[in-house]
């Protein structure tokens, strides 16, 4: 039977995006525009940012009736061995990653300093699939249907700024290189050529056309993005 407690989880990342949103002024908010994205861009991506608390997540939660094991299936908090749960993401600006339905499934945060890991993700969930997400597909599906043609990136600040700068049809991989999942949601969108903006030098770009399933390169007329003077898309 359904456990009436459980939370949808597209419900408690909605929730967690609030969250997020409402810390966002401040700091992260000037390293977003020092990165040259406007305004208008941070609140169409609806970007946020998790406070440097361990509990900060977990008690707004509860205050919107949210339990802790419905944060965790979430992949929102973690657990350590003594079974004390915690925020996993912890100062960093955060990018809500949607499905093609424009459901929030899971996020990214990236510090705002060297730190590292530089990017950490929502772990695999029952609703975040890392090899079937592109991230900026549910925003670029009109684009890329009207066009014919999609735009593939690394990052999530690449498509950010291609959008910005006139590339609508613009999304990222969730991962080095694109899976035949990804490629499949490209396909019921009738892309009939794709181009790949990844690694700048050319062992990079050999290395992801070489790594493509044949059922990608079958799909679709593939191309590769040299981006100049080795800089990512952004």
């Amino acid at each position: 039977p359904k456990d009436p407690h459980k939370k949808d989880l597209f419900e408690v990342n909605k929730l967690a995006l609030a969250f997020f949103r409402l810390h966002l002024p401040g700091a992260a908010e000037d390293y977003l525009l020092s990165r040259k994205l406007t305004p208008e861009s941070v609140a169409a991506f609806e970007l946020g940012f998790a406070p440097d608390s361990w509990d900060g997540l977990l008690k707004y939660a509860l205050t919107k009736g949210v339990r802790d094991a419905d944060l965790l299936r979430a992949g929102l908090v973690a657990e350590s061995e003594s079974g004390r749960r915690y925020d996993r993401f912890r100062n960093r600006v955060m990018f809500p990653i949607k499905d093609a339905l424009g459901r929030v499934v899971g996020f990214s945060g990236r510090v705002l300093d060297d730190s590292l890991p530089k990017y950490m993700n929502t772990p695999e969930t029952d609703v975040f699939k890392k090899g079937e997400l592109l991230y900026g597909l549910d925003t670029a599906k009109t684009a890329i249907r009207a066009s014919g043609e999609c735009l593939v990136v690394e990052g999530y600040m690449d498509v950010i700024a291609l959008h910005q700068t006139g590339f609508p049809n613009a999304v990222a991989a969730l991962g080095a290189t694109l899976t035949s999942e990804q490629a499949g949601q490209l396909s019921r969108l009738d892309v009939g050529r794709l181009y790949l903006a990844f690694d700048a030098d050319e062992a990079g770009q050999r290395a992801v056309l070489s790594g493509l399933e044949q059922s990608v390169g079958r799909s679709f007329l593939v191309s590769a993005v040299r981006v100049p003077h080795g800089k990512d898309p952004a």
